[in-house]
């Protein structure tokens, strides 16, 4: 398995990223967003590459609230996602992550909620796919046990899975490609990478390079 983590900031210089390399870490996840300040961009995912780290994409704007999930907000979010990956040169058939950043459990209305989210993320990835050739990028799921355990099991096209230990009562989704098992923490060895979450991939976590 291996070891990684994910931050909201971008990195800028190599030094950090030498250091993590150093202590074990494989890949960074990181964001596209509305929010300029935190997004991936084409420069900072070549950066990441040439010092061999790969990348894990996971769209994020709120996301931590019940009500910012609708079947519209899914269509506009993975527009907005399709457009960073094309911008940043994801390859296609790696994973963007979708985040469910809030406490939402099994019998919860807010699900019904968030599939209906998910539901407009997969409408539009798949007329993408109708419009280039079936060329797309495969869609994940980042959230707590429930949330996972749900929307894997009502979303054909969600192949990958990312979850958080995070108000999940100690359960794991039993496919699960990254596990996020800290957050804000720093890497004493590392402190120039600055606030950070702890993740684990199972091998295959959808990472990817550019160059």
């Amino acid at each position: 398995m291996g070891e990684g983590i994910d931050r909201a900031a971008p990195f800028t210089t190599a030094e950090p990223l030498d250091c993590l390399l150093q202590n074990g870490i494989t890949f960074i996840g990181r964001y596209y967003s509305s929010s300029e300040w935190k997004n991936l961009t084409r420069t900072e995912a070549e950066l990441i590459s040439s010092r061999g780290l790969y990348i894990v994409a996971v769209f994020q704007d709120a996301a931590n609230y019940a009500d910012y999930f609708t079947y519209e907000r899914g269509i506009n979010d993975c527009s907005a996602a399709i457009a960073r990956a094309l911008n940043v040169g994801q390859p296609y058939g790696t994973p963007i992550y979708f985040a469910v950043d809030f406490e939402a459990h099994t019998g919860d209305p807010s699900l019904g909620q968030v599939e209906a989210y998910f539901e407009g993320v997969q409408k539009t990835m798949r007329q993408h796919a109708a419009a280039n050739g079936g060329d797309k990028w495969e869609l994940g799921v980042y959230g707590t046990y429930d949330v996972v355990t749900y929307i894997a099991n009502w979303i054909m096209d969600i192949t990958y899975v990312w979850q958080t230990y995070a108000w999940s009562s100690g359960q794991e989704f039993g496919g699960w490609n990254l596990y996020q098992y800290e957050d804000d923490r720093s890497l004493a060895a590392c402190g120039a990478a600055g606030v950070i979450d702890r993740v684990r991939s199972n091998g295959n976590g959808g990472g990817f390079q550019v160059s």
